[in-house]
């Protein structure tokens, strides 16, 4: 053992790369077509063909050219075939998400769990794309470890955005033509048969075969100086071999299945050389690249009593915490199993860490939180929050704690704690990051609270200290203007927050460009708050501008899409042009059933929407089985007494009311009624409504007995707490009105419309459409009428 770290992925795979080159074939056609591909806007090119070949030899020596003839564009490879711990899918994720990061200077940290990353590589292929092009090569894509489906690996999004070349190599197969079915192009390469490579291990030498199955083995190959040690035959063949650095390494997937097949047919077998180079490696202690070696091979071996002891020792944790190993650390837990259990067994462990001083103590403990927070295991934490307070309560484990209890849900005990970081940490002045952390987070509980003023001095502060550092125009000053912008909307500043949403869009489209994500989201957030102030028609430009941007970077069937088409709608809705909102609310749906599924909070949103237009343009009898859906699903997810559930019976009773079926109606008004007193309060404007609606349902039913007294209180209420000029106060107002006119009271009908149309002109106007609407119910009083209005 050479106490050096463990050789990096990328090294093996420039490693084996060199080896694959060394075994080239000149083939001049396809050097062509791939270059020809590669200056082209195609669909991803999968070449079939002898993978570990001739085929991945003569791809190798292609990157090599293209590298040098283009070194403007960046080139990602990955060889399937150069490790068996490189053919997992989410290692495969997390170094394309990191490469990504690094070359186009991403600020965001590589997600820790797999499905976290595959949800963000669509994102940051796009904003990759949007710089210029890009080239993938994925060398072997059908020797990942697992099955793939149908549709080919569930990691690798089907739909590539248009400055992106991707170029798959795959044996024939199943597997090479479901990469045909999500419109990706196949070429078959003639190639001779590739003989197996079982048959040559089976005749080697019993020393040079152990050699094989060490290596088999080992995560990254043995250095030379292990294979000594060890006492293994390094004589083995140069065909199932190759070099990287000082390690030797198994020589492509088809030696790597056929060790595994043919030399350790039993798994047992297979355990028990993890097993051995565990023992081995745990000897080598305390080296940390050792440390890390010796986790991964415990984990193979399936050795989960000796992990889980290592794994809780403060003199192997501390160091598998450090940024260099945590990556080992994580994939240990995820194969363990990361879920509450493991949450409580560290809870427990962590009680027995009396030989740790104070500060020894706090800086394991907030290192195991960042550390199980990262896989998104926040159940069951807070024991050991207060565990590490009761040692030191210092600004790191306020922050820590509050930023903990403000992803609870728990504002109230967040704040003191933030509060304190950000006094400990210097005040609420300053740039360093530890601050600009604490400040961010006390901002985002202020926020919670409804203590806008403080929240958005905060956000001031973080947006001039950027400013201080950066200038005015800098990229880096985005989220400091959004998060200003939106408290400023939630204040109504609607001037204040339009000029800094207008700022932010102005420097993602000088800095990313007109087609970017980032540009997208600016102009969804200055596109809300524009619908917000009602200046429809400039919202519904910006939302365009935002779904052209997401089709284009990720394609017509990702949840991006299905928000921006879900946006626009709704503006297209405010502005009663229903047809068209019907038909982005429905494409909205379509895409969010497919990809989210049914039981999801944003299908739900959707339906409800379409229904909403639906019901709008009185097909009633097609709204009602969404409006349905709907309810169901906020039920399901949200309870029964949850604001998006109560809105949607609301429309629902609506609608019921206006095909006639009273009881249901009167029903799910009452309920509404109960849950809006109870969440909101009983003066709230969601309650005052529904007891609008409901009186009006007594109306329409023609009880006017029970009407009356309703409307009555309707009108008061709603003139109290909307205002005089509010369409629900009018609409009560006409409602009375004409149940007045009916019952043969037109003169007390006469006088309410007049005290009202003289309050309404003083607050909104002669010419506002609420005062015209007043003026036309007095000038029709003398007209019969079967219905109240």
């Amino acid at each position: 053992m050479t106490g050096d770290q463990p050789c990096p992925l990328s090294v093996m795979q420039a490693a084996y790369s060199a080896w694959l080159e060394s075994r080239h074939v000149p083939d001049p056609a396809l050097q062509r077509a791939l270059n020809q591909y590669a200056a082209r806007r195609d669909p991803p090119l999968v070449l079939v063909g002898s993978v570990d070949g001739r085929l991945s030899s003569r791809l190798a020596r292609w990157v090599t050219r293209y590298r040098s003839a283009h070194n403007d564009v960046p080139v990602f490879v990955h060889h399937f075939g150069a490790g068996r711990h490189g053919r997992r899918p989410q290692v495969v994720l997390r170094r394309l998400l990191a490469w990504i990061r690094d070359t186009y200077a991403l600020r965001e940290p590589v997600p820790a769990t797999p499905a976290a990353a595959g949800e963000v590589l669509p994102n940051w292929l796009a904003r990759a794309a949007a710089a210029g092009r890009l080239v993938l090569v994925l060398d072997g894509l059908d020797d990942q470890e697992g099955l793939m489906d149908d549709s080919g690996p569930d990691w690798l999004p089907a739909f590539v955005p248009d400055n992106l070349r991707l170029v798959v190599t795959m044996r024939p197969g199943p597997a090479a033509e479901a990469m045909r079915q999500r419109g990706w192009r196949l070429e078959y390469v003639d190639e001779p048969h590739a003989d197996d490579p079982g048959d040559s291990l089976v005749r080697l030498p019993a020393g040079q075969a152990d050699m094989v199955c060490a290596l088999w083995a080992a995560r990254n190959g043995l250095a030379s100086d292990d294979v000594q040690e060890l006492g293994l035959d390094a004589g083995v063949p140069g065909s199932l071999v190759y070099h990287a650095g000082p390690r030797l390494c198994l020589a492509g997937s088809a030696v790597q299945d056929a060790a595994a097949r043919r030399l350790m047919p039993d798994g047992l077998d297979r355990q028990a050389w993890h097993a051995l180079l565990a023992r081995w490696y745990r000897e080598k202690l305390p080296d940390d690249a050792a440390l890390t070696e010796l986790v991964w091979q415990l984990t193979e071996a399936g050795d989960w009593t000796s992990l889980a002891r290592l794994l809780t020792d403060p003199e192997s944790l501390g160091p598998l915490l450090r940024p260099t190993a945590r990556e080992t650390l994580l994939d240990a837990w995820m194969a363990w199993g990361a879920d509450r259990e493991l949450v409580d067994y560290y809870v427990q462990a962590a009680g027995h860490w009396s030989s740790l001083s104070g500060p020894e103590f706090v800086r394991l403990g907030l290192e195991l939180l960042g550390a199980l927070r990262q896989l998104g295991l926040d159940e069951g934490l807070e024991p050991l929050f207060r565990g590490i307070m009761a040692r030191d309560r210092n600004a790191a484990v306020c922050s820590a704690y509050g930023a903990w209890l403000l992803d609870q849900q728990r504002p109230d005990e967040a704040k003191p704690l933030l509060a304190d970081a950000v006094e400990g940490l210097g005040g609420p002045h300053g740039d360093a990051p530890a601050l600009r952390t604490a400040r961010h987070r006390l901002a985002m509980a202020l926020e919670h609270q409804g203590h806008l003023d403080e929240a958005e001095a905060l956000y001031r502060s973080a947006l001039e200290g950027r400013e201080a550092v950066h200038g005015a125009k800098h990229v880096e000053l985005l989220p400091h203007l959004n998060n200003l912008a939106a408290v400023k909307k939630a204040r109504q500043d609607y001037e204040g927050a339009r000029l800094l949403y207008q700022r932010a869009l102005s420097l993602a489209e000088r800095h990313y460009g007109q087609r970017h994500p980032t540009t997208a989201a600016c102009l969804d957030n200055l596109a809300g708050l524009l619908y917000a102030g009602q200046d429809l028609a400039a919202a519904e430009d910006l939302y365009q501008r935002a779904l052209g941007v997401a089709e284009t970077a990720f394609g017509p069937h990702h949840p991006a899409t299905a928000a921006s088409a879900h946006n626009l709608g709704t503006v297209m809705d405010a502005r009663e042009q229903f047809q068209a909102a019907e038909s982005l609310f429905r494409r909205a749906v379509e895409i969010r059933e497919r990809v989210l599924g049914t039981d999801h909070m944003d299908t739900a949103s959707s339906l409800h929407n379409l229904a909403g237009a639906l019901d709008a343009m009185g097909r009633y009898d097609q709204a009602e089985p969404l409006y349905r859906r709907a309810l169901s699903t906020w039920e399901h997810l949200l309870g029964r007494e949850h604001p998006a559930t109560a809105t949607t019976a609301n429309n629902l009773a609506d609608l019921l009311r206006e095909k006639g079926e009273w009881e249901e109606a009167e029903a799910l008004y009452r309920r509404n009624l109960d849950t809006w007193t109870r969440l909101l309060g009983d003066k709230h404007p969601h309650a005052v409504m529904t007891r609008a609606e409901l009186a009006a349902l007594h109306a329409d039913r023609n009880d006017l007995d029970a009407a009356e007294p309703l409307l009555r209180q309707a009108l008061e209420e709603t003139r109290e707490v909307m205002g005089a000029g509010h369409p629900q106060h009018i609409a009560c107002v006409t409602r009375l009105a004409a149940l007045l006119r009916d019952t043969g009271r037109r003169a007390d009908a006469a006088a309410l419309l007049q005290q009202a149309l003289k309050r309404a002109e003083g607050t909104l106007g002669l010419m506002a459409p609420a005062v015209q609407k007043l003026r036309r119910h007095l000038d029709a009083l003398d007209v019969a009428s079967d219905r109240l209005h």
